[in-house]
């Protein structure tokens, strides 16, 4: 029998098959993909160049190896490349926001009522989603727009009018993002969270360079930020949000910034009501908006908005960012900016 050397054979795996070895070969044989094999992994992903069995394999090393800020960014890049390249007629600094793309499943959605109000402000606000998405399979930012009359998923073009006409507009990636819908597809019957659920956060739509970022897991919060960094954010913060979403949690309300904790103002064991759905988190919104929500609803949307102000550079803090978007919730300005938002469909 000849003397083969097994390592060796194996070793010799082209293509994507060299990848998934990359990654899946454990503690000691795996490493981190490099900035342009990451992205060059999702792209082929994106493109339906890649077996399901091979995606499948390949989403389920990652999840187990755990991704490094260089392999999302990578894998970020590759979202944005496969991105129409859209610019809206503003003059406002605009914040890209997401919070985990499965939505929530208990707490109310407030990320529009948080945009909105710090779009009322003078940001430009550009929340993005997509279909409904496992494992949690909660309410989108999207659903809570339908809610209110607005489209369910939005078109680029209609996106773009949303941002020129109101400050604030929702992205939809199953509409707005070549590949995405159908990767959604697999990782829904893969049933973890992988990479890609992390890189679609990252995404600069109409050329944002400001971000705000929810995520469940503490160690994210420095590998979201790094890799917001590495693809020249001007600013990144990751936010510890309600059920890893982009709105703060008011008892203990916690945002990373580049190696650092923000200070944020505590209301310890405040808790919102549970309330998950589209149509009562859009009416929460609404209530919220008008100024008529009680003082822990109007906290917690203003503190949110606030930190969005200060990612904007239009606050020198998050707590003074809050006050600006308190007084819009009292003023009119924050329910004028969702009724300009809505206007076309009402």
């Amino acid at each position: 029998m000849p003397n083969v050397d097994l390592g060796l054979r194996h070793s010799r795996y082209e293509g994507f098959r060299a990848t998934i070895k990359t990654v899946g070969t454990g503690v000691r044989g795996s490493r981190a993909l490099t900035f342009d094999e990451a992205r060059d992994a999702l792209a082929g992903l994106l493109a339906g160049e890649i077996t399901d069995a091979q995606a499948g394999a390949f989403l389920i090393a990652m999840r187990i190896k755990g991704e490094q800020p260089e392999e999302l960014a990578g894998m970020t890049q590759a979202l944005r490349d496969a991105a129409p390249s859209v610019r809206a007629t503003t003059e406002r600094p605009l914040v890209a926001c997401a919070g985990a793309y499965d939505g929530t499943a208990d707490a109310p959605q407030l990320s529009l009522a948080a945009g909105v109000a710090a779009a009322s402000c003078g940001a430009g606000v550009v929340m993005h989603c997509g279909d409904t998405l496992g494992p949690k399979y909660g309410t989108t930012v999207a659903d809570v727009l339908a809610a209110l009359g607005g489209p369910g998923r939005p078109t680029l073009t209609e996106s773009r009018a949303m941002l020129e006409r109101s400050g604030a507009c929702v992205v939809h990636a199953g509409a707005a993002l070549p590949g995405w819908s159908r990767l959604a597809e697999l990782r829904d019957e893969i049933g973890l969270r992988g990479p890609v659920h992390s890189a679609e956060k990252l995404v600069d739509w109409f050329g944002a360079r400001r971000f705000v970022v929810g995520h469940t897991h503490g160690l994210y919060a420095e590998r979201l930020v790094g890799a917001l960094e590495r693809l020249g954010a001007e600013c990144a913060i990751a936010v510890r949000g309600i059920e890893g979403s982009d709105v703060m949690r008011p008892g203990r309300p916690v945002a990373h910034q580049s190696g650092h904790s923000l200070e944020l103002p505590e209301l310890l064991g405040a808790r919102l009501p549970s309330g998950g759905g589209a149509q009562d988190s859009a009416w929460q919104t609404r209530v919220a908006l008008r100024g008529e929500g009680d003082d822990l609803l109007a906290h917690t949307v203003a503190l949110s908005a606030g930190l969005r102000l200060y990612a904007a550079g239009l606050a020198p803090d998050p707590l003074r960012g809050a006050r600006q978007a308190r007084e819009a919730l009292r003023d009119g300005r924050a329910a004028a900016t969702l009724a300009a938002l809505l206007s076309p469909a009402q």
